[in-house]
């Protein structure tokens, strides 16, 4: 059962979907009709194209799934033999209505991640109830799992919550959630990547034309940035600096400084 859900104007103005194709921004949008109070739905590619593409017989829904979680949108994960989708920051762009269902499909901290699924989109399609996305299994060849040893703690949650509210290009977060994984930082290098942020927010090349320049977060991790030497003060500025803090009515006359 789709519902009805906001649309907010930023959404045309992000840096990843804008420049991709628009199909992707309409699958994206046509998640938050289909999931539930918690953002989350069932995978079920099949289902899923047919409530929003049911015209486009073109239109591969898993590899669009797959994109939109490799970007940082959306979250594919299983818990036990059920495979869910998890529509990322849901609750901090929509309101459910007060009376809408609780969420009956478990959180995704619960069971693993993975970007592809078991399965053939030509399945057969089993019953179920009338607001469940249930259609056949997932289609692509294989599921890749992450261990538990590499789910992060409360501890790597809370650093990287930090390090996110941090940094002023808020793009791809699960792909710099990943890169954040990787480095596993602790109390001391964190210190030491806040200290930067602080100094290069404020470099030209990151606050020229709205920050547009500005690394993507998984790449500014993956290219350990924070390690960059800051920026020298500049020489002497030039002698056509400043013109419009000159005075240029001394004596009475016009002064022109060359």
């Amino acid at each position: 059962m789709a519902r009805a859900r906001n649309i907010k104007p930023a959404l045309f103005k992000n840096e990843v979907l804008g420049v991709a194709d628009p199909l992707y921004t309409l699958l994206f949008e046509g998640l938050w009709l289909l999931a539930d109070r918690e953002g989350r739905l069932e995978d079920r590619p099949l289902r899923i194209k047919a409530e929003i593409f049911p015209y486009r017989d073109s239109v591969k829904i898993d590899e669009m799934l797959s994109w939109l979680d490799k970007n940082g949108f959306i979250v594919r994960y299983q818990v036990g033999e059920g495979r869910y989708i998890e529509v990322l920051n849901f609750n901090k762009h929509q309101n459910p209505h007060k009376n809408e269902a609780p969420s009956e499909i478990p959180d995704k901290s619960l069971g693993c991640i993975g970007s592809e699924k078991i399965g053939t989109d030509s399945e057969v399609i089993k019953t179920a109830p009338a607001d469940s996305l249930s259609s056949d299994s997932l289609s692509s060849d294989s599921l890749n799992l992450i261990p538990d040893s590499l789910i992060p703690s409360s501890r790597d949650d809370d650093l990287f919550a930090r390090f996110w509210n941090l940094y002023p290009r808020k793009v791809g977060k699960g792909a710099a959630e990943k890169q954040w994984r990787k480095l596993n930082p602790d109390n001391l290098l964190f210190e030491r990547i806040g200290q930067a942020l602080a100094q290069q927010c404020t470099m030209p090349a990151w606050v020229k034309d709205g920050g547009q320049f500005i690394p993507h977060p998984s790449t500014w991790l993956s290219q350990r940035r924070w390690e960059d030497e800051p920026p020298k003060p500049t020489a002497a500025q030039g002698r056509h600096h400043g013109f419009d803090n000159r005075d240029y009515t001394q004596g009475g006359e016009t002064v022109y400084e060359l």
